[in-house]
């Protein structure tokens, strides 16, 4: 019988794409698209051991619990020893659940005699498994776009304002764990990415520094006050506020689905109890 290498290894990236995608989903875990092809494609290629006679030894259990550990840790990242034992079951209870179906419908394809040895020699169901894995990983790969499109555009606004006798207009996003503030003025910090806002002079007397603390570091911010700032939501006028804007060095998206983040304060308006009301 003659066994194609490269179809034997793209079929089996299939089937361990699909095997770990089920893994991460049980335990909810989102990794990256990347680490899954390079952990799928080990695990492809290791298939090879078994049609090569002078490899045998590289098929034994110890060996496959080796490779199965590496595609884990590819895809769910550093982690402690425990865990890894816990998310290594779930994806051997995942696989050999996919196993049985399989062995289940070769069954109804092959004669098995009590006694003599069980041969798969038709497997045509094989080609629909693999259609409906393909189909599978589209498909919430598709709806997970989905959902993070909806996300990004529940809390993307459109920014206007004037700075120094010129017009800005910028894509933003609210993050509602950002309540970044001026304390002088109690204000809204909005961060801009710098390269956009780089003809803006933040030196002189409207300069404010506002410092800020996040998880691990912190650090001081420079800032300049803007009246009359407009937020627009699909081309609406939302609020119309002042709020001090901040350059900010970092990329705040990589797809380039906004260059500005606004902070909790632009949307929520504290009255004179210190209560929190949103204006939605």
């Amino acid at each position: 019988m003659e066994v194609y290498a490269d179809v034997v290894i793209l079929e089996n990236c299939i089937v361990n794409f699909f095997l770990l995608t089920l893994t991460m989903k049980c335990i909810k875990h989102k990794c990256k698209m990347v680490a899954l092809i390079y952990s799928s494609l080990i695990g492809g290629i290791y298939t090879i051991v078994l049609l090569i006679p002078k490899l045998k030894i590289l098929s034994y259990l110890p060996c496959e619990l080796a490779i199965a550990c590496i595609m884990i840790r590819i895809v769910y990242g550093k982690t402690s020893v425990f865990n890894m034992i816990k998310v290594l079951g779930i994806f051997l209870m995942v696989t050999f659940t996919l196993s049985g179906i399989c062995f289940l419908f070769s069954l109804k394809q092959n004669v098995y005699l009590l006694g003599h040895t069980f041969r798969i020699e038709k497997y045509s169901v094989k080609y629909i498994m693999l259609g409906i894995m393909i189909i599978y990983l589209i498909y919430s790969r598709f709806i997970e776009y989905i959902k993070d499109k909806l996300f990004t555009n529940n809390f993307s606004f459109n920014i206007e304002f004037e700075a120094q006798n010129r017009q800005y207009s910028f894509k933003s996003f609210l993050d509602t764990g950002n309540e970044l503030r001026e304390p002088i003025t109690n204000l809204p910090c909005i961060l801009i990415e710098e390269n956009l806002i780089n003809d803006i002079n933040f030196e002189g007397k409207n300069v404010y520094y506002i410092l800020y603390s996040s998880i691990g570091y912190g650090g001081t911010l420079k800032g300049i006050r803007v009246n009359n700032i407009k937020v627009k939501k699909k081309n609406c006028l939302y609020e119309q506020i002042d709020a001090i804007i901040c350059p900010c060095k970092e990329k705040l998206s990589s797809e380039h689905e906004f260059n500005a983040l606004l902070s909790r304060g632009v949307t929520y308006k504290g009255d004179i109890y210190g209560k929190t009301n949103s204006v939605f």
